[in-house]
């Protein structure tokens, strides 16, 4: 059987090699064993295919090899590089603790010195305190004699203020005239001596030109529209009533549509022509002033006797009350 095997072996190799012409042989044995060695043949070039497969994946993977080889050298490389980066930070820190601990021990006995000076300085304190304490004890027995005495002081302070204050709200709620010789100014003043301080000079009872040393009244310069006559009350007051002393012997009708002011609110209107005028406030809806104005929009002398004003007060602007 060994002998068999040996000779096809030997038969096909010679087949593959071209030493052995098969052609024109019958079919036979011959046949069978040039089947085989072609088998055989075609196995040995399926063999040699995948032994040169195999050559080039062995040397794609020397290559990557070779790739690896080198990636290592540089990381040894790199390792080397931090092993000496790390023994010099070693270096480094070792001589910064020394320096550190050596710092370290020079404020600790320096502290202790301070610690020590403290110590002198707290027990001094101490003994101060003490005495200090004594101190208080008779300055708040001192205190609380002084305070009973400023309790029952303020006590009538107190009723004093109470009682003043009562008096000061009774005197200012006092409806009085208060235009009395107050300061007055006019924006069209005429030159013979009709000067507006006379509105308020509490003269009323003569308007006659019999002799100018009794003539009372004011008079406008010339008949310019918008002439104004206005007194300064010298503080906030709540007015209550405004009364106009009108020209009696002629010239009434000059007044008639004049506006009568406190401040910025209009109080009333001349609507015809009289002797006097009575412009009251009603308590429901209290008006506080500190100038009354006399206004005749149109082209008209302003000519009156007198221009009083009844109030009380005067307030602060913070302390109206009605």
């Amino acid at each position: 059987m060994f002998l068999k095997d040996l000779f096809l072996l030997v038969f096909c190799t010679q087949l593959i090699l071209g030493d052995t012409d098969l052609e024109g042989r019958p079919p036979g044995r011959e046949g069978s064993v040039v089947d085989s060695c072609n088998a055989l043949k075609e196995e040995a070039q399926e063999i040699r295919r995948e032994g040169y497969s195999a050559i080039d994946k062995a040397d794609i993977i020397r290559e990557q090899a070779y790739r690896v080889k080198d990636e290592a050298f540089e990381l040894k490389d790199e390792a080397y590089d931090i092993k000496e980066r790390a023994m010099e930070a070693r270096s480094e820190l070792e001589t910064t603790l020394v320096e550190t601990l050596a710092l370290m021990k020079s404020q600790a006995t320096v502290t202790n010195l301070y610690i020590q000076e403290i110590r002198k300085t707290l027990s001094s304190l101490s003994s101060r305190m003490d005495r200090l304490e004594g101190m208080i004890e008779e300055i708040g027995q001192k205190v609380e004699d002084s305070a009973s005495e400023v309790s029952e002081k303020v006590s009538e302070t107190q009723s004093t203020a109470a009682t003043i204050k009562n008096r000061q709200q009774a005197w200012i709620s006092e409806i009085r005239l208060i235009s009395l010789y107050k300061m007055t100014e006019e924006n069209n003043r005429h030159g013979g001596g009709y000067d507006s301080d006379l509105a308020t000079d509490g003269q009323f009872t003569h308007d006659r030109h019999v002799d100018d040393s009794i003539r009372t009244y004011t008079h406008t310069g010339s008949r310019a529209n918008n002439n104004k006559i206005w007194i300064e009350l010298g503080g906030v007051f709540r007015i209550h009533k405004i009364k106009i002393w009108n020209l009696r012997r002629c010239c009434k009708e000059q007044i008639v549509g004049s506006h009568i002011y406190a401040d910025d609110e209009l109080i009333g209107t001349v609507i015809q022509a009289l002797s006097t005028y009575d412009f009251t406030v009603s308590d429901k809806d209290p008006t506080y002033a500190s100038r009354i104005t006399l206004h005749q929009p149109l082209a008209l002398h302003m000519a009156i006797l007198e221009l009083q004003v009844w109030g009380s007060g005067p307030f602060q602007q913070d302390d109206k009350f009605a």
